[in-house]
């Protein structure tokens, strides 16, 4: 999608150029590599609410003084 979308703007002509000359194993990488960016996001996402939300369960339980 990557390829098709970005570096061919959408034209499968474009697209079907860029086949021949690139082998499967580097669309497949590139793939791969989106993928792993997004999931390593995801992961860094749910650590941050986690962390926040440990925080503020710790803020609740604490007596005022």
């Amino acid at each position: 999608m990557f390829l098709y979308f970005y570096i061919a703007n959408g034209k499968t002509e474009t697209f079907l150029a860029l086949s021949e000359s690139s082998s499967f194993i580097l669309t497949w990488a590139i793939g791969y590599e989106i993928i792993a960016v997004i999931s390593l996001l995801l992961i860094v996402k749910s650590a941050i609410s986690f962390s926040m939300s440990v925080s503020n369960k710790n803020r609740k339980f604490q007596r005022p003084v």
